[in-house]
């Protein structure tokens, strides 16, 4: 497909920042911006072979710094993601297991780390499940959670914004800051919603609610099941184990439509995301910037049983995110095939302002990846991934080493992933370089080869220690956010 080239793009294209190999050699940046995209697959992104929908943006900003083609979320849900993002630590260790819980202040935040190193640190949420009742606030000197689109029955599942606004927000802030002219460092976090269900992008005649969305789920269930269960109920009471995998059939003319009005809304973002680039290079900030692009978690379509939803399950598409990374001493243009996780980009910042990353081993958080930045090899090293859903009675049962333990997890090595869902007595193994589209359970078919054997017990070790390694941090539901989300039929959050 051919793209046509933005106004903006030529101001980010001859920015001239010079490649490093990294290192003691490599520049320190002078300011920090950190976009996440809620809901955003890696799939449908143009620098991830997507070639229906145009990301031109993001696909010219992975020219100019590293893209990593296989980043997992650390779980499929807004807030316990972001915490993992925010903390460098896995759920298990940060304690949320949801939308809903609260952040425990004995939580070290990225934002508490650049407050105290000197920088100004300001964050844009774009929907009510970061806002500050959360506790994701923590260390942030503005935290705008300015959201004018109210959840409403039948529409809007929580009270958000549009891209648009998020980028004026932010573009307003920097500009005061300049003003001041106090040349304070800055740690900028902008996070765009728009991806997030219900579909339509601005100016869309054709808008899918959420009314659309369930029948479009009960209808590929009833393909499998001979009923349709809706979306709610298995959000509530979790996956039958004829769902807990890849779907058989594909997609109905709703389901086409559907991503047609998902696509649209990705593109919307990244027009934003690219003004909002534009807009730090008019005013001489981007080439003194790291600039992190990530996702929080993807959605499932039609791909798996856990039909248009994200939180229920851990397929690719629920848990398979961007990483893009851009700034002082990045190479241009290189590309990283080793699985990372959201947890590295906590500690990834940390290193490249020069603060210390804390350690690398501890399977319970991330490590940086500064080092391949500069173009070195990062050490072989398992990820994980957590789905949130079901929630209520799984976090009920006695002896839990953490909320999340019986839901269903990943475990991801080289190309080789790992399956568990305990509630279900589920456990499937998949090699993503021949089956990406995790269509082909190692486990259901005929006797292990050597290689498929020796992966599968890497990673039984690897997911035995990450399991040992749970020490959350105290977390509870906020009875209020509870009352606002039984107001409109989600009992557990999405």
């Amino acid at each position: 497909m051919t793209l046509q080239m933005p106004r903006w793009l030529p101001s980010l294209v001859f920015l001239g920042i010079a490649a490093s190999c990294g290192g003691g050699g490599a520049p320190s940046p002078r300011n920090v911006l950190l976009i996440t995209m809620d809901t955003t697959r890696a799939d449908h992104l143009g620098l991830y072979g997507q070639a229906r929908f145009e990301t031109p943006a993001l696909d010219a900003l992975s020219s100019e710094g590293v893209v990593f083609e296989q980043c997992s979320s650390a779980a499929a849900t807004t807030l316990s993601s972001h915490t993992s993002l925010m903390t460098g630590a896995y759920p298990l260790r940060h304690g949320v297991v949801r939308n809903g819980f609260t952040v425990d202040p004995s939580n070290r935040t990225l934002a508490e780390a650049l407050g105290d190193a000197g920088f100004q640190c300001a964050a844009f949420v774009a929907s009510s499940a970061l806002v500050s009742a959360t506790g994701l606030d923590q260390g942030f000197g503005l935290y705008d959670e300015r959201l004018d689109l109210p959840a409403s029955p039948g529409g809007n599942d929580q009270a958000q914004r549009r891209a648009g606004s998020v980028t004026d927000a932010v573009l307003a802030h920097v500009d005061e800051q300049l003003a001041g002219g106090e040349g304070d460092r800055l740690f900028l976090f902008a996070h765009y919603f728009d991806p997030h269900a219900p579909y339509g992008a601005p100016g869309s005649e054709d808008v899918a609610g959420f009314e659309d969305i369930e029948a479009a789920v009960a209808a590929q269930q009833e393909r499998v099941l001979g009923r349709g269960l809706g979306q709610q109920a298995v959000i509530g009471a979790g996956l039958p184990e004829a769902l807990a995998g890849p779907a058989r059939a594909g997609p109905s003319p709703a389901d086409e439509r559907l991503a047609a009005l998902y696509g649209a809304e990705v593109e919307y973002m990244d027009t934003e995301i690219g003004r909002l680039l534009a807009g730090l290079a008019a005013r001489g900030l981007l080439e003194e910037t790291l600039v992190l692009i990530t996702a929080d978690h993807g959605e499932t379509f039609w791909e798996q049983g856990n039909f248009w939803n994200h939180g229920l399950w851990v397929a690719e598409t629920d848990v398979h995110v961007p990483l893009i990374i851009r700034g002082p001493g990045v190479l241009r243009g290189a590309r990283v095939a080793t699985p990372v996780s959201g947890v590295d980009v906590a500690p990834t910042i940390l290193e490249a302002v020069g603060l210390a990353p804390g350690p690398g081993d501890d399977p319970g958080r991330g490590r940086s990846l500064l080092g391949a930045l500069g173009g070195a090899e990062l050490p072989r090293r398992a990820v994980f991934s957590e789905a949130t859903q079901p929630g209520g009675r799984l976090e009920q049962a006695e002896g839990l080493a953490w909320l999340g333990e019986a839901k269903p997890q990943a475990a991801r090595l080289g190309p080789w992933k790992l399956i568990k869902a305990p509630y279900l007595g589920v456990r499937q193994l998949y090699d993503l370089r021949s089956d990406p589209e995790e269509r082909h359970d190692l486990l259901a078919g005929p006797p292990l080869p050597p290689a498929a054997r020796d992966a599968l017990e890497d990673l039984e070790r690897a997911h035995s220690a990450w399991l040992r390694a749970a020490a959350p941090r105290p977390s509870a539901f906020d009875p209020d956010q509870a009352d606002a989300l039984r107001s409109l039929g989600y009992g557990g959050g999405r």
